[in-house]
C-alpha cells in the first residue's frame, strides 16, 4: 500500500469563485471516505482552505482551465492524479480495498488514463475483469471527471486557453496519438452533481439536506424552474448518444457542434 499511496494523489481541481463549494464538498468527502490513503490536494488560485488534511495547492491568477491545472500538476510529486471536480460530491460510502485494487492495476499495467466511473467513458473493448479499453476515436476519450491519468501525459495533452469543455472535446482528438486509455466496468464512486453552470441545481439540493450537508445559499444562486427544465431535456438529448456505436459519436458530436457553430456565423 505504500508505494501506492505514494505514486497516487486526488486532485479537487476548483478556483477562488467556486470557494463556497470547498467545505461542504469536503465534509462529504471525508463523511463517505473516511480513511482516504492518498493525499488530498485543493486547486485554487489565492483563497486558502483551512480544511484539515487538505493540502492548498495555490497557482495564482485564474488564466483559464487548462493552465491553471497545468501550473498545479507541475507542483505535485506523484506520477498519478485523481482528478475531482469540487461541485461532484460523494453521497455513498467508498470500498477502499477495491479503489486500492484498480489503482494497483493501474500502476501495475503503465497506464495512462483510466476513467473510474463510466458513464461518458466506456469502455468498447474487453481488456479484464477490472478494465476495458478505451479505443481511439471513442468520443469524451479525455474525460476528467473521476479520471485517473499519467501525470505526464495529462500534461502533455493540456494545450493553452482551454476550459474543460474544450479540453474532453479536443483533447480527445489529441490522446489518439496514445494507447493506454482504459474504463473501468464497475462503478466505485456515488457522486451528485451539485452545480450547473455556476447555480445550485434543485434535485441535489433536495439530496444533500437528506444527508445533512448544509450549504450557504447567500453566495450562489439556485437554478429556476425553467432552467431545470432545459438542463433536464439536454441531458436527454445526450442520452441518445448511448445507442450510436462508440466509434460513430465522435464523428457525429464533431458534425452537430460544427453545424451549430456554422448556424451562429451565419445568423
Amino acid at each position: 500500500m505504500i508505494d501506492i499511496q505514494n505514486k497516487f494523489a486526488i486532485l479537487v481541481v476548483s478556483c477562488d469563485k467556486y470557494s463556497d463549494l470547498w467545505n461542504p464538498f469536503f465534509k462529504s468527502f471525508f463523511r463517505f471516505w473516511p480513511d482516504c490513503p492518498f493525499d488530498i490536494y485543493l486547486l485554487s488560485n489565492y483563497k486558502y482552505a483551512n480544511i484539515p488534511k487538505v493540502r492548498n495547492l495555490l497557482i495564482d491568477d485564474d488564466i483559464s482551465w487548462s493552465d491553471n491545472l497545468y501550473k498545479g500538476l507541475n507542483k505535485l510529486k506523484e506520477d498519478y492524479v485523481f482528478l475531482f471536480l469540487e461541485d461532484l460530491f460523494l453521497i455513498d460510502f467508498v470500498e477502499t480495498n477495491k479503489v486500492l485494487k484498480i489503482f494497483k492495476w493501474i500502476l501495475e499495467s503503465n497506464a495512462n488514463y483510466v476513467r473510474i466511473n463510466p458513464s461518458a467513458v466506456k469502455a468498447d473493448k474487453k481488456f479484464n475483469e477490472l478494465v476495458g479499453i478505451v479505443s481511439k476515436g471513442t468520443i469524451y476519450r479525455t474525460s476528467t471527471v473521476l479520471s485517473v491519468w499519467k501525470k505526464a501525459i495529462l500534461l502533455n495533452l493540456l494545450k493553452e486557453n482551454e476550459s474543460a469543455w474544450d479540453f474532453e472535446i479536443d483533447g480527445s482528438l489529441r490522446s489518439d496519438t496514445y494507447d493506454g486509455f482504459y474504463a473501468t466496468w464497475g462503478k466505485y464512486f456515488s457522486i451528485l452533481n451539485t452545480v450547473i453552470k455556476g447555480k445550485w441545481q434543485r434535485k441535489a439540493i433536495r439530496k444533500l439536506n437528506s444527508i445533512g450537508i448544509e450549504i450557504d445559499f447567500n453566495k450562489r444562486e439556485i437554478m429556476t424552474f425553467e432552467e431545470t427544465i432545459k438542463y433536464y431535456f439536454s441531458r436527454q438529448r445526450s442520452k441518445l448518444l448511448k445507442f450510436i456505436p462508440s466509434k460513430y459519436r465522435r464523428n457525429l458530436k464533431d458534425f452537430i457542434l460544427k453545424g451549430k457553430y456554422n448556424y451562429k456565423r451565419l445568423s
